[in-house]
């Protein structure tokens, strides 16, 4: 009989209910890409290069963010041309074509961030503390699969070299950006942080 009540029986309860709201999410996804004509990649790089256009300017970077080749994001990204929702632009060294959203492509992508709606409105009855602990939850967990190869790129507090984790004694608060030179509330930790850098990254100057 399957230990349903101890850790290794929780742990697998976790897992089977995450993967149910993957499905769900990944549902949600499909149907307001058809709305816009799109496929669910197209959608994603559409959003993605609504936010943070600089850290995913080049089809390699979306490439590795999204977990699939280069041709395959290429091909995303030349239907989005098509579409005039995105132009190619030479980047900086005259060889890598930086991507970018056009003015259809922006107005698109207005449309497209409502596509989990449903997700945020059965959150919004959850306490802001039961929030914070799930989030701090997952973006551990996420880190720890990031390193062990499973998840691709992110750009979260766990997974960033300014991270110090359990640096301050208020369970509210216990980590601390070494970036900004603050404690981070499980509230305030970030999914897609703009000054993100891996934990391999070469030093750069602080802040302050």
């Amino acid at each position: 009989m399957t230990d349903t009540d101890g850790t290794a029986g929780l742990d697998r309860r976790l897992a089977d209910a995450l993967e149910r709201l993957g499905h769900g999410m990944r549902s949600l996804a499909q149907r307001t890409a058809r709305e816009h004509g799109l496929s669910p990649l197209q959608q994603q790089v559409v959003l993605a290069l609504a936010k943070h256009t600089q850290a995913r300017g080049e089809v390699a970077a979306l490439a590795a963010e999204f977990d699939v080749s280069t041709p395959t994001m290429s091909d995303a990204v030349t239907a989005l041309e098509r579409k005039e929702l995105v132009v190619r632009s030479p980047g900086t060294d005259g060889r890598r074509r930086t991507l970018a959203l056009t003015g259809t492509g922006e107005e698109v992508a207005r449309g497209l961030s409502s596509w989990d709606d449903p997700l945020t409105t059965a959150l919004a009855g959850i306490s802001e503390q039961d929030k914070a602990v799930a989030l701090h939850t997952l973006l551990r967990a996420i880190a720890d699969l990031q390193r062990a190869g499973v998840v691709s790129v992110t750009r979260m507090c766990t997974t960033c070299r300014f991270f110090g984790r359990d640096e301050h004694p208020e369970p509210d608060a216990p980590h601390h950006c070494h970036l900004l030179h603050i404690p981070l509330p499980l509230t305030g930790l970030r999914t897609d942080c703009p000054e993100h850098e891996p934990v391999d990254a070469p030093a750069r100057r602080k802040r302050g």
